[in-house]
């Protein structure tokens, strides 16, 4: 593939993330409000369940997932992906009670893009590329979480809550469909990815084989435990109490997409000059740390919203890390059961941390679920610091520079 062909490509994939995210970040600005307005109002508790299913329902799913992906190419499963989601969050405006919003959560099974996205980016990248790019991939998002707020809350405001959630299902599909279809290439004509066949039984065989793999898929599940804990209780606890309509939610979404194109454009570009890997993955745990902590101790929206702009960075260079080491360490056929397995093990913490951070909540003090996460980043800066491999700085990309797009 011709680097100009890669360029293409990789541009209709930010395309694509940034689709995906538009809607997910239009959602997110309304689905707190849509949850307080049902028949019987929704505890902590209620909202941990709901969250855990549908991350059960997730997980059951990345399986399915990186075995299609590896046979029909990552093609199929995005358009899969497309469909699933759209009626989820079309289907999320008619819900008016729990049991609406619990069993609704099974349409996540198809809730598959950033796992498909990680894995049709290995094909065209190499190692010492793969983190740069997957940050890349934070500018869509990044732009994402600017617009879809702003167009969620306007959609609501001339027409009502439950239309605008109901019009971003219809406008995901629309948009995102053609797309695949028509721009984006199937993974077939990438060498030998076609060749990889349906075997459940290959998932056994490369975690107990491979031990890079491993490491990374434990660091995956320490880093997402952390986030799990502090962005159920952040986002459906304490903004919940700080929040009063939806433009501060807006507010939120938009800090993130600041603190997003803040860490691409100025702190990435000057760090990865000077530092390798693991240095970068110990720096962003610090950071980490620091907002865990420092949310433990919040008692204003500003506040937050600084933490969350710290928050945000550090976890995006972690994140973007972790695929990199998990995608690294199989062989091109097996990039899909590889990033299935690394999404299985992030909607399983998702499984399980909620249930537990709803509990501290209800029977203890919410700040108990903030200093879970930073006991964890502590531990994963522990493990990476003792056991971590030193790997070649990476650098350069092969996505085209956005910023000089015109759209």
């Amino acid at each position: 593939m011709s680097l100009e062909k890669k360029q293409k490509v990789m541009f209709t994939l930010c395309l694509v993330f940034g689709l995906w995210h538009f809607a997910t970040q239009w959602t997110t600005t309304l689905l707190s409000f849509l949850q307080w307005d049902t028949e019987e109002v929704m505890t902590i508790t209620d909202l941990g369940y709901i969250q855990a299913f549908g991350s059960l329902c997730n997980a059951f799913g990345a399986l399915a997932a990186g075995q299609l992906a590896d046979t029909l190419g990552a093609q199929s499963m995005f358009l899969l992906s497309a469909v699933f989601t759209a009626i989820y969050y079309s289907g999320i405006s008619l819900a008016r009670s729990w049991y609406a919003f619990f069993f609704l959560q099974i349409l996540r099974f198809g809730y598959q893009l950033d796992g498909t996205a990680e894995m049709y980016l290995a094909t065209v990248t190499t190692e010492s590329e793969r983190t740069s790019a997957l940050m890349r991939l934070t500018i869509p998002q990044a732009i994402a979480m600017f617009f879809g707020p702003i167009v969620g809350s306007k959609v609501a405001a001339w027409t009502s809550l439950r239309t605008s959630q109901f019009i971003v299902g219809f406008v995901l599909a629309g948009t995102m469909i053609p797309v695949v279809m028509f721009l984006l290439p199937t993974t077939h004509s990438i060498p030998r990815l076609a060749s990889a066949r349906l075997r459940p039984q290959d998932y056994w065989h490369m975690i107990s084989k491979n031990s890079a793999l491993k490491e990374g898929l434990l660091i995956r599940a320490l880093l997402i435990s952390a986030y799990v804990c502090y962005e159920m209780i952040s986002r459906n606890f304490l903004l919940r109490n700080f929040m009063h309509n939806t433009n501060e939610s807006a507010y939120v979404l938009l800090t993130m997409s600041a603190s997003l194109l803040a860490v691409q454009f100025i702190v990435m570009p000057i760090v990865q000059r000077t530092a390798s890997p693991k240095r970068l993955l110990q720096v962003s745990l610090v950071a980490l740390f620091g907002s865990y902590l420092a949310a433990a101790f919040a008692n204003s929206f500003e506040q937050m919203l600084m933490i969350t702009a710290v928050q945000t960075a550090a976890y995006a260079v972690a994140y973007a890390e972790s695929s990199t080491q998990i995608t690294t360490a199989v062989e091109l056929t097996d990039l899909g059961k590889a990033t299935g397995l690394a999404s299985m093990v992030q909607w399983l913490t998702h499984f399980i941390l909620p249930i537990y951070a709803s509990q501290l909540v209800e029977h203890l003090h919410y700040t108990f679920a903030f200093y879970t996460s930073a006991l964890l980043s502590v531990f994963l800066f522990a493990y990476i610091s003792v056991y971590g491999k030193e790997t070649p700085n990476r650098s350069g990309t092969l996505l085209p520079s956005l910023s000089a797009t015109n759209y």
